[in-house]
């Protein structure tokens, strides 16, 4: 028995090559076929397949797709209106609310984007004096303001400055809180200001430092130092040409509904909304914010519910594209 098992082993060993072979050409037999059906990325090397190589080719996906990539948030927010970027508008314009009130008033609210440039340049509705200097106060205006009803922002914006006049220096500066970060850098000094107390220039200028770093030059920290002040000046925040000294704010209810709708983009629900920067500039506690939601809500411009702790926002509505309707 042991020669006879001797004997036949060549045989095996031979019909083990050929097993072999035939199984590698199937092999490659079906990769081929795989690649051409599914027409995959795989490359294929000429001449015979390698015995000791498998060449993968994944097979078309006929479950349910990958899900998205997580989205990206300063994208988002751009997408939005937000202006997300490492400097803004504030290094050679101040908040230009009487630009902006004289320019809302004379554009229609349903007008496309190139409305309000031609409104600058070629109507001149702001009165300037040269074409250069109407050009770049379009530019500076967009740049600050958006300008553009594509944006949810600025839908927002012009649907609210019908509300209420009086809010309009706070509805800009909230506009401006969202567009220009340089602008945004100063809200801790100034909301951090007892009333009464002197702006520092000096304590501006370490503010926006801190954000900028070494990005801009010791003499546009102080253009930027002086043209926020004076943005905080006309939203009713400071007081006083030279001397600008802290005063108390009387926050509007449609001021809250763009502040709240600010916080609510980004992301903010929830009690978490009343604690936002644009909130807090509007210079009142949690608990007077909550007073004047109930306001908001009766003025039409968002919901609110709260009880228990437990407090639900919803301004997404102001929005006239999301469903909301003018109030």
């Amino acid at each position: 028995m042991h020669v006879a098992h001797s004997f036949h082993m060549p045989a095996d060993a031979k019909r083990s090559q050929a097993a072999a072979g035939v199984a590698n050409r199937q092999t490659a037999a079906r990769t081929l076929l795989c690649c051409m059906r599914t027409n995959s990325r795989c490359r294929l090397h000429q001449g015979p397949p390698r015995a000791a190589q498998t060449i993968p080719c994944m097979p078309a996906r006929r479950s349910s797709p990958k899900p998205p990539k997580p989205a990206d948030a300063k994208s988002d927010l751009a997408a939005l209106g937000f202006r997300v970027a490492d400097s803004g508008p504030h290094t050679s314009k101040t908040l230009m609310l009487q630009e902006l009130e004289a320019l809302l008033a004379a554009v229609p609210a349903d007008a496309p984007a190139k409305a309000y440039r031609t409104a600058i340049v070629e109507d001149n509705v702001l009165g300037k004096r040269t074409l250069s200097t109407r050009k770049e106060t379009a530019s500076r205006l967009t740049a600050l303001h958006g300008l553009d009803p594509s944006k949810s922002l600025f839908r927002v914006l012009r649907r609210l400055w019908s509300v209420d006049p009086a809010a309009h220096p706070q509805l800009a500066l909230l506009n401006g809180l969202a567009r220009d970060p340089l602008l945004m850098a100063t809200t801790p000094q100034v909301m951090g200001m007892p009333q009464g107390q002197m702006l520092q220039r000096s304590e501006m200028v370490a503010a926006v430092q801190g954000f900028s770093h070494d990005r801009l030059s010791p003499k546009v920290l102080d253009a930027v130092a002086r043209n926020t002040a004076s943005s905080w000046t006309q939203s009713g925040h400071l007081k006083g040409k030279v001397k600008k000294l802290r005063q108390p704010l009387k926050p509007h209810p449609a001021a809250l509904a763009l502040a709240l709708w600010l916080g609510y983009a980004s992301g903010k629900r929830g009690k978490a909304l009343l604690n936002t920067p644009w909130a807090s500039a509007l210079d009142t506690p949690s608990s007077g914010l909550l007073e004047l939601a109930e306001q908001a809500k009766r003025l039409g411009l968002l919901k609110l519910s709260h009880g228990g702790g437990v407090v639900s926002i919803d301004p997404s509505d102001l929005d006239p594209l999301h469903g909301g309707e003018q109030p």
